[in-house]
Order: structure tokens, then sequence, then C-alpha cells
């Protein structure tokens, strides 16, 4: 049996135990990676466990101690309760658009990881201080979609049209790449469309996934709990320092995602040091306490977002995800006569789809190779195809591995069939749009 055989059964039977949750969630990607590393040669022994020296996981152990700060220092409370006097933040409907709206154009042009690493804790302390009107629950799974699909939407908010752009500017005469608003021109609808979903059926669709009236709701809701901690008087005796602390550390973290974009500052700063940077201020000044905090964090996601890169590793080195791409355009395609339109359809499918069960970079750089010669064989500009990977592969909203940012709200207590429930019925709404539109705005 050859690697990439072996890459994708080990790749459905974890998918499988995702979806099921028979076992917690870092149980299940432990055993993947252990599979993939053992049993697939080209997968190095390290690379089992090199996520956990990865960004995604210090950047969201980092920001679960930045938010816990704003609770253990009662300034959450302070918070919500004052966003809470305005009418937005009344009806849980209303304030889930607002925070779609606004997640959406911030991680167009910061990054979306940034963004939703920033507006989780803010989330929460609104939801802290609603008196129940707002359940942090409710709120950060569209934030994060919201954070995703506005990514794809220039050349700057996510990693992946990154990559497909490097490959295309090392095609001879395309060496200018794509412009930071080329992938504007299909994700602008796009963006309408989940806002669109969001003030319809979407907060519908919240309730039927997630079911807000059962005991469970807020099981393994790590801003649910903190937020009730919050309640009461009992912070009434820590210094006001120290919450003046939590609220700059905070605003720090912010202006140094924002920076981190920036050409100069990407020589010293990332999304992973700058949460270093501020736990490690909130535990020097004293504003928490280094053993209770640690504590509390959540290890299940954070083994969970250690482990579970593995996946995506296997399948890259195995040639499974190549061995998928070329299967499906040798079955579809033959000679120059194949439609464009079509062209575009499969590879709006195909490179979606595959974001679901790998990392979106991974399957940028792996299809960008592929589809550019495809375009010169056929005669046209591979510009429209660089531009569709870098978009689609920014909606993996149904699975909670394709992005960092699936896995950065996952300590919301969110469960891996929550991600199909909810994320599913706009990924499909998404995925047909692009298919009808794609063609008429790029050809």
């Amino acid at each position: 049996m050859d690697s990439s055989t072996i890459a994708m059964i080990i790749a459905v039977i974890t998918m499988v135990l995702f979806f099921t949750n028979i076992f917690p969630m870092s149980v299940t990607a432990v055993f993947c990676a252990l599979a993939m590393g053992m049993c697939v040669p080209e997968m190095k022994l390290g690379q089992i466990y090199s996520g956990f020296g990865g960004s995604s996981i210090v950047m969201v152990a980092g920001m679960m101690i930045v938010g816990d700060a704003l609770f253990q220092t009662g300034i959450a409370q302070k918070i919500g309760a004052k966003i809470c006097q305005y009418k937005v933040a009344q009806n849980e409907k209303t304030f889930i658009v607002f925070v779609v709206i606004i997640c959406t154009i911030m991680s167009a042009f910061l990054s979306n990881s940034g963004t939703i690493a920033m507006w989780m804790p803010i989330i929460a302390s609104v939801a802290a201080g609603s008196n129940g009107k707002i359940r942090s629950k409710m709120v950060i799974m569209p934030a994060g979609i919201a954070a995703i699909i506005g990514g794809g939407s220039t050349l700057t908010g996510s990693v992946s049209q990154v990559a497909a752009n490097a490959v295309l500017m090392g095609t001879p005469g395309f060496s200018a790449g794509m412009g930071v608003f080329d992938m504007t021109r299909v994700m602008w609808p796009i963006c309408l469309i989940q806002v669109a979903f969001w003030m319809t059926f979407g907060y519908n669709i919240l309730e039927w996934a997630l079911k807000p009236g059962s005991p469970d709701f807020d099981k393994n809701n790590s801003f649910a709990n903190v937020s009730a901690d919050a309640k009461g008087n009992e912070f009434t005796e820590i210094p006001a320092w120290k919450g003046n602390v939590s609220i700059a550390v905070l605003i720090l973290c912010i202006i140094g995602f924002v920076l981190s974009g920036h050409p100069f500052f990407k020589k010293f700063l990332n999304i992973a040091n700058i949460a270093m940077i501020g736990s490690l201020i909130l535990f020097v000044t004293g504003a928490i306490p280094l053993k209770k905090t640690l504590a509390k964090l959540d290890w299940d996601i954070l083994i969970m977002v250690g482990a579970v890169t593995a996946l995506g590793t296997g399948i890259d080195v195995s040639g499974a995800g190549k061995l998928i791409a070329n299967g499906v355009l040798n079955n579809v395609f033959s000679g120059t006569d194949t439609s464009v339109a079509l062209l575009m359809t499969v590879l709006i499918v195909l490179s979606s789809v595959l974001t679901l069960f790998m990392q979106n970079g991974s399957v940028a750089a792996a299809l960008a190779p592929i589809f550019i010669p495809m375009a010169k064989t056929l005669g046209i500009s591979p510009l429209p195809f660089i531009i569709l990977i870098g978009a689609t592969t920014n909606l993996a909203i149904a699975s909670h591995i394709g992005t960092a940012v699936n896995m950065q709200i996952l300590p919301a207590g969110y469960k891996p069939i929550d991600y199909i429930k909810i994320g599913g019925p706009l990924f499909v709404i998404m995925v047909v749009v692009l298919c009808i539109i794609s063609p008429m705005i790029l050809l």
C-alpha cells in the first residue's frame, strides 16, 4: 500500500473520530499525529510534534491568558456593562451581525488570526456584562467565520493567497503577481452573502446546532466559566491598576497584530510572539497569578491544536493532496478544448473541499503549480485561477482544521460537528455562488 493511500485512510479515520466525538479532541489528534508519523515514510518523526512549536498553539495559549486577565481583574464586567448600554448589544442577533461586519472588514486588512484573537476577549467581555442577553458561544463562531471570509478578500488577509501568489510570481511574465484587491472582485459578494446569512436564517441555525437552552450548552466554554466568575462583588478589593494593565496589554496586542503586517515589523513580530509578550507583561507585573492562570488553560484544546497539524503534513508529504487533485482533474478534463468555466468550477469545489481537511496554505501551494500549467496549455492567463485558489482556500468554515482561526475559537466549547452544522450551509451557498459568478467576473 503506497503512502498516499495510507495517509487518506488515516485522515478518514481521524475525521470520523473527530465528528463522532468518541474520544476527546486531543486524544484523536495525538492518534492522528502518531499514525501519520509512524506509517507515512515521507513524514519525519519530528513532524509528529512539530505543531507544538508552531505559531498557532503559542498564539492560542497566549491570547487565552490575555483574555482571561480581563476576567480575573474584574474589568470584563465593567466593559460588558458599558457596551451593553448601546442598542447594538441589547439583542444577540443584532450584536452578531455587528461583530460579523467589523471582523470581515478588519480581517481584510489585518491578519484574520489577529482579528479573531483580539475580538474573542471583547465578545466575552460584552457577554460577561450583558446579564445573559449576549452569550459568548453564540457570537464567537460567527465572528470567526467572518474573520476567515474577510481574510480571503484581499492579498493581505491570510497566508494561503500569499503562498499561491508566490508560485505565480515565479512564472515567466507574471513576476508582478496579484494586486492587493484582485481577490476582492469575487469575494465582496461572498462577504455580503455571509452578512445576509447571519441577518436571516443563520441565527436560527446557530440555535438549532448549539441548543442554548440545554444544560450542556456552555460545557467546555472557557469564556462562559470566567463570565460566571466575574459576577458579584468579589473583585472590589482588586487594585484598579491590575485592570488597567489587562486593558493596556489587550490594546498592546491589537497594535502588535496591526504592526505585524508591515514589512519592517514582520522581522520582529508575529501572532505568536505578540501573544507571548502580552502574557509575559501580565505575569511580570503581577496583574494575574501564574499558577492559577496556567491551571485554567484548556489543555484539551491546546494539545489538539499542536497535534492536528500532522494531519495536513501527512496528506501533503505523502502526495495524497496532489493525488486527489490530479485524479479529479484527469478524470474530468482532456485536451485543449476544455471549458474554462468548467475548469473554474472544478477548481472552486476541489480547493474549498481540500481546505476542510488540510491547512489552507498547503492546499494553495499544492494546487497553484497544477493550475498554472493548465492555464498556459489552454492559452489563457493563470491569474484568474490563482485568484480563485486564494479565495477558496479561505472558505474552510465547515471544519475545525483548515485555518488557525477555526482552532482559535475552539475554547468557546465548540465540537467538530458544530462546524459542519453551522458553517456547512453557508459553505455550500458560498461555493455555489462562486461557481456562478467567477466566470462572469474573471473571464
